[in-house]
């Protein structure tokens, strides 16, 4: 996601992480001992946002999923050969705002380990949906107004008739997102950035005539940074790519331009379809 001088932030029960010095070049391992306790304490943080919307939104629309769509860690933000100032990635989740069909948002909350050896946590936030609602963290100075959607669906070129049936409309998704590339800079450094293999989440919905969705994640290592949403209505493919980094990014389909993103700072906006904070826990706090 993105760099952290464009990010996020975390809670009280921070307690739950622990103080164990992990080492620089250690990258996330679901069986690592900390594993279980940082999951949990990215669950607490998810749960100390305030979800409100004036507008008639289901409460399913308003609902966090409880697991995260992808976890993940990141090398290039933390380990070995990285200047004594780097922030370290320990830990780091994609979750889904929305419980059933199309991601009313995502929501990205990611833990780093400072010089200092105390930690920050960072968030990131995207919407999906043209209706109007707010995040805010229950104690910490981290909100957003979603006031707009991240997502512009466009009819995809050269797309064959969705499939009748999933395993079908899989198979084409994934052969239509090698259509896409992505890259980011990062530190005045261009990356290509990875096709992640499976899709970080797959949804339908009835109420909005959509047989199929897939998102797809453009990452850097195994960090995602732009998405590639597909959605189907059993007669066309539709698609849009999304920014899942603060940093400089930009997408082709076909080998031409279809998105680009500038670079988002920490002190940008708090409102409109994407946007991120962060905090810091002192150490010994």
């Amino acid at each position: 996601m993105a760099p952290l001088s464009a990010r996020r932030s975390w809670p009280a029960c921070w307690m739950l992480l622990g103080f164990a010095v992990l080492s620089a070049g250690l990258v996330l391992a679901q069986d690592d001992p900390e594993a279980k306790q940082r999951l949990e304490f990215m669950q607490s943080a998810l749960a100390n946002l305030e979800v409100k919307s004036d507008e008639s939104m289901p409460n399913a629309a308003l609902t966090f999923a409880t697991k995260p769509l992808l976890r993940y860690s990141d090398p290039t933000r933390g380990g070995v050969g990285l200047q004594p100032t780097a922030n370290i990635l320990l830990d780091a989740g994609v979750w889904r705002l929305g419980t059933e069909g199309r991601p009313t948002a995502l929501v990205t909350i990611e833990i780093y380990q400072a010089p200092d050896r105390s930690r920050v946590v960072s968030f990131e936030f995207l919407s999906f949906t043209e209706s109007k609602f707010s995040l805010k963290h229950k104690s910490e100075n981290v909100y957003w107004n979603a006031t707009a959607s991240a997502l512009n669906l466009k009819e995809l070129p050269d797309a064959p008739k969705p499939a009748p049936a999933a395993a079908g409309r899989l198979t084409q998704m994934r052969q239509l997102v090698r259509r896409f590339a992505a890259k980011e800079t990062y530190r005045n450094q261009p990356i290509d950035c990875r096709l992640l293999a499976q899709p970080i989440d797959r949804y339908e919905s009835t109420a909005n005539k959509i047989v199929d969705g897939a998102i797809f994640a453009f990452a850097n290592g195994t960090n995602p940074e732009l998405g590639v949403v597909f959605e189907s209505d059993g007669e066309h493919w539709r698609y849009g790519v999304v920014r899942l980094t603060g940093a400089e990014a930009s997408a082709t389909l076909d080998g031409r331009e279809v998105a680009a993103f500038k670079e988002f700072g920490i002190r940008g906006p708090k409102d409109g379809p994407y946007n991120n904070g962060m905090y810091k826990i002192p150490v010994g706090k």
